[in-house]
């Protein structure tokens, strides 16, 4: 089954990369055209796409242009850029390997947190497998099938598919998205928890990939504190929020009389990133005042600056499993891992030492030399992850995995770095999760 998901990941992987290189070389002609008829850069992809998301291809453009200009030059062949990033990987993992650790206490996961991570996952609808929270699961399908076979709709068969049962009722299914800023969610009143359920959908198209790429940190205020936070999903936040609260109000007044009034945002990636944010303006304007309005952050990204994500640990979880790429994912990072790469690629035009070469870390990993390797990140470290900008997941943040499957906390600078490794993608994955949190319920039992 693992093998399967693998692939399937790697397919969508490869078609969402064909289909950047197809837009790309779309957007560079269209551009070439314009350019050589006088007129202005990207008016007929304004005429073609509405302005907002014309400007957010061209401001997306205009950044991974930018960003690769650096790295590009026949000397620089993707073998040899590869190469360096998987030295510096080497360099992180003697690192971390050495490191001594200090003992800490065993922490708690959020209450039904396994079942906030399925409603994520219904988010993506039974033709998805429901987000595969399962993998590729034959009893998924079958619950789908079932259900439609009752006559049920497209949200109670999203439901099904990713395994949440119970008395749930469904105030709205957006399966689309309304467009670039715009991700696709689900409502519903949870009575055997007794909660309003808002669960934002993460990336699956070319409209929620230009959200998760506009990612310069953009000026912004929250609770009365000056910060910045993540552009694009931050507008995707501002722009669900009152839709959001109308369906919330029209839940609460659905629950059970005597219950607690309880609402839970929750996404996976991309939708756990724009849950937080929604859930931070609502805790920053006072809304539902007599309400307990929380977060379930899965592999959150780096939405929010430093004292703005601490703001948020009174109501937002994030959660971490692994080595997961996307909550150590921001412009800044992806900045640091640029610069390893070309520090290592000529190491005495950084002033580094002229041996500490692409070659040489690669002979120390053959060896097992640890130490060396460990020393060489401590020297490359200082001089490589030196953006600014930096943002982190918000609210309180729970590790999962990696030393041992007791969820431990982090602080938000454990994540201020890429971790180049083998399982930084798979980790991601909607069923790494859902596997980490039953280990560690399991444990927790046990315990």
């Amino acid at each position: 089954v693992n093998g399967v998901v693998a692939f399937a990941h790697g397919a969508t992987t490869t078609s969402q990369g064909f289909a950047e290189g197809i837009t790309n070389a779309c957007l560079k002609t269209t551009s070439f055209g314009l350019d050589a008829a006088g007129a202005e850069r990207g008016a007929l992809l304004r005429h073609m796409l509405n302005d907002e998301s014309a400007e957010a291809v061209l401001a997306v453009t205009e950044l991974l242009d930018k960003f690769a200009e650096p790295l590009s030059g026949p000397e620089r062949s993707t073998q040899k850029l590869l190469a360096a990033a998987a030295a510096w990987g080497a360099t992180q993992q003697a690192a971390a390997k050495l490191q001594v650790l200090e003992e800490q206490p065993a922490v708690d996961l959020p209450e039904h947190c396994e079942r906030w991570l399925r409603f994520s996952a219904a988010t993506f609808g039974s033709a998805w497998l429901a987000g595969f929270v399962e993998g590729i699961s034959l009893p998924a399908i079958q619950e789908a099938r079932a259900a439609h076979a009752r006559g049920a709709g497209a949200g109670a068969a999203a439901l099904a598919s990713a395994g949440v049962a119970g008395h749930v009722s469904i105030l709205a299914f957006e399966e689309r998205g309304g467009g670039v800023f715009s991700p696709a969610y689900l409502v519903a009143v949870d009575q055997d928890i007794g909660a309003v359920v808002i669960a934002i959908r993460g990336t699956s198209n070319l409209a929620d990939a230009l959200s998760d790429l506009t990612c310069r940190p953009q000026p912004i205020q929250l609770g009365g504190r000056d910060g910045f936070a993540h552009d694009g999903m931050f507008r995707a936040a501002q722009r669900l929020d009152g839709p959001m609260a109308a369906l919330a109000e029209q839940g609460l007044s659905s629950l059970y009389p005597g219950t607690r009034r309880r609402i839970v945002i929750t996404g996976h990636s991309l939708g756990a990133g724009v849950a937080s944010l929604l859930a931070a303006l609502w805790h920053s304007a006072g809304r539902f005042p007599d309400v307990d309005v929380e977060c379930l952050a899965f592999a959150c990204p780096q939405v929010l600056d430093t004292e703005l994500a601490h703001a948020q640990s009174d109501h937002t979880t994030s959660l971490v499993v692994g080595d997961d790429l996307v909550p150590r994912f921001s412009l800044a990072t992806a900045h640091d891992l640029r610069s390893a790469i070309l520090l290592l690629l000529d190491p005495e035009a950084g002033g580094l030492p002229a041996s500490m070469t692409v070659d040489a870390l690669a002979a120390a990993e053959v060896r097992g030399d640890a130490q060396v390797l460990s020393d060489a990140y401590a020297t490359l470290r200082p001089k490589a992850c030196t953006s600014e900008g930096r943002l982190f997941p918000p609210g309180r943040i729970l590790y999962l995995e990696g030393r041992g499957v007791i969820p431990r906390h982090l602080e938000h600078g454990d994540l201020d770095e890429l971790h180049v490794c083998p399982d930084m993608a798979a980790a991601h994955l909607p069923h790494r999760y859902l596997n980490a949190i039953r280990a560690a319920a399991d444990r927790g039992q046990r315990a």
